[in-house]
């Protein structure tokens, strides 16, 4: 049998985690604590799970408790939505665009046509968020987002979704610029990689990373990166810096940030794992004008930033 939880419950878990404490978290609810703890105890007998461990300083989710507190994060997510489009229908404002984009093509170039759209269209407002693809194609399904930019495999289907294709991309290796890799004339080869350190980003699309494919080509089944940065796009730049481990990541969004972030692309001698840049949307949304304008604009600022 299905199991219901009360959602006020779930938004209550999520402020817990969020404030720290339960008396923090009564505060900035407005709550009190008794109301909580029963909140709390209500999801514990339903999962049959310890949620929260209190402690002197205040209280710690369970990787249980942490799950549950996910789904109320996605229930304030939509609270704070609906609390948008009261002010907006208020205000007879221009709605807010809820965008999302996958870390490194956020960093790249995403974050700077937000600044710019900030500049030349001084009443647009945005809700931008960043994550993994997973995550931003479940927040469209389930309407939190507007449209999102990723990084995904070619032709790829999503029921209820639509896509505009921007740019081919594929996936290749890259290192610090002081790498003896980069200055060697050999061949890069199983033995070499082999040998190297890794990291990875957790930024990809499907059960199947582009670590995972391209390790599987090399038939390096027993290599495992040192560090795998979930998000952490700056991270695993220093990371390539300062110890020349190798990381397989997008060529040409990589590119655009290579002087920056001072790594250089090592050269595979083939055509690697291949990838599209594309711009998503529901299928069945309304693409009013200004949304539709706001895609065109952010496909050639992506066009024009990532083939220069």
């Amino acid at each position: 049998m299905r199991t219901f939880f009360d959602p006020r419950a779930l938004f209550y878990l999520h402020n817990i985690n969020q404030a720290g404490s339960m008396s923090a978290a009564s505060e900035l609810l407005t709550v009190s604590q008794p109301t909580l703890s029963r909140a709390v105890s209500s999801l514990e007998a339903q999962t049959g799970r310890q949620l929260m461990i209190r402690g002197r300083n205040g209280v710690i989710l369970t990787e249980a408790g942490l799950l549950l507190a996910e789904q109320g994060r996605q229930i304030s997510e939509d609270l704070r939505g609906a609390s948008d489009i009261v002010d907006r229908l208020k205000k007879q404002s221009p709605p807010t665009v809820r965008l999302g984009a996958g870390p490194l093509i956020a960093y790249a170039a995403v974050d700077d046509f937000v600044a710019g759209e900030m500049v030349s269209h001084k009443d647009r407002s945005f809700h931008y968020i960043v994550g993994t693809a997973r995550q931003l194609i479940t927040d469209l399904l389930h309407g939190r987002l507007d449209i999102a930019i990723l990084t995904a495999p070619p032709k790829l289907y999503i029921e209820h979704l639509q896509c505009v294709n921007i740019i081919e991309e594929n996936i290749s290796l890259f290192t610090g610029n002081s790498s003896p890799l980069l200055a060697s004339n050999s061949r890069i080869d199983k033995q070499i990689l082999s040998k190297a350190r890794w990291v990875t980003i957790e930024a990809t699309y499907g059960p199947q990373s582009s670590f995972d494919s391209m390790i599987r080509h090399f038939d390096l089944s027993r290599v495992s990166p040192a560090v795998n940065y979930n998000m952490n796009i700056q991270g695993m730049f220093k990371a390539l810096q300062q110890t020349n481990a190798l990381c397989f990541l997008p060529a040409r969004i990589t590119s655009v940030l290579s002087e920056k972030e001072n790594v250089s692309e090592i050269d595979l001698g083939f055509t690697s794992d291949s990838r599209q840049i594309s711009i998503w949307h529901a299928a069945d949304a309304d693409l009013n004008q200004d949304l539709a304008d706001l895609i065109r604009r952010a496909k050639f600022f992506l066009n024009n930033r990532l083939l220069s």
